[in-house]
């Protein structure tokens, strides 16, 4: 029974981290109805930013997590003023199935020119408290794990503040329920996607460096953590923020306790077994809205 409660807290500690990368990308659905297909790739990208901060100028990573934070927003912020919003205007419709395309061909450059960069061989950052744990109970906490998860929760908490009390998130989630009437409204719809992508993208890059301290850092790691989201999203509900924080603590729990009767190949199986029977049984998710 220790052993499950154990691997119960490890699991929810874990499930913060999937959490708080799934809201990224419900967030940027939500207002464009687009699947970023390179999310995962954009939390490589933050974890190989802060692997270099950490080693080149010798910060801490909760220290380079505030660095890499706004990058990201601003990387994430111009990706979508760019070409995004280019093939909008230029497809002008909806959901134009070039931007699908064209986020599926950027996570596979950018895993590309992180192999040719870096190298195939998985980079790790040894810090002070790098392995250390402290006893709650007759449970071990690993502490970076610990942090990360305190640091996710305060930052989901922050995009909720964000979106149900500032203009600008009452502007994303009026563009997110109906474009048309947001724009006769005097919203700038364009402005509103680039700001609802770059805050996506800072949140997997918060994510990215809370990871360094105890994950391996390797140019297809984005795939590992992508996937996860995607699943997270269509098992909390496509677009909703409340739907990927369940959702991740949800899969966080589900892989550790899995782990403690069967294999972590088989423990994935049941994931994905998860995610077929919510798309068959129940399409909006968990906690989505059905559509009338």
């Amino acid at each position: 029974m220790e052993s499950i409660l154990q691997a119960g807290v490890s699991g929810i500690l874990m499930g913060g981290i999937y959490s708080l990368i799934a809201i990224g990308l419900s967030l940027i659905f939500g207002v464009m109805r687009i699947i970023n297909f390179a999310h995962g790739e954009f939390l490589m990208v933050g974890m190989y930013l802060s692997y270099w901060l950490i080693t080149l100028l010798g910060i801490d990573p909760y220290v380079a997590a505030l660095i890499v934070t706004p990058v990201l927003f601003l990387i994430g912020y111009a990706f979508q003023h760019g070409p995004l919003n280019t093939m909008l205007v230029r497809e002008k419709t909806r959901e134009p199935l070039s931007i699908l395309l064209y986020t599926a061909g950027l996570s596979l450059v950018l895993q590309n020119v992180a192999l040719i960069w870096f190298g195939a061989d998985a980079r790790a950052v040894s810090t002070s408290y790098t392995g250390t744990t402290f006893d709650l109970g007759p449970m071990i906490i690993s502490i970076p794990r610990f942090y990360a998860f305190g640091i996710s929760i305060v930052c989901t908490g922050f995009v909720f503040w964000v979106l149900t009390k500032t203009e600008i998130g009452r502007a994303i989630r009026a563009t997110s329920q109906d474009r048309n009437t947001a724009k006769l409204m005097g919203i700038n719809e364009k402005k509103i996607y680039c700001i609802a992508f770059g805050l996506g993208s800072a949140l997997v890059g918060i994510s990215g460096a809370l990871l360094v301290p105890f994950y391996y850092i390797f140019p297809t790691v984005g795939s590992v953590f992508g996937l996860r989201s995607f699943i997270i999203v269509v098992l909390g509900g496509v677009g909703s923020i409340k739907g990927a924080f369940y959702g991740g603590i949800l899969i966080g729990l589900v892989e550790a306790i899995a782990t403690q009767f069967i294999s972590p190949a088989y423990a994935e199986i049941i994931v994905f077994m998860m995610f077929v029977a919510v798309l068959l049984f129940k399409p909006t998710g968990l906690f989505g809205l059905e559509k009338s």
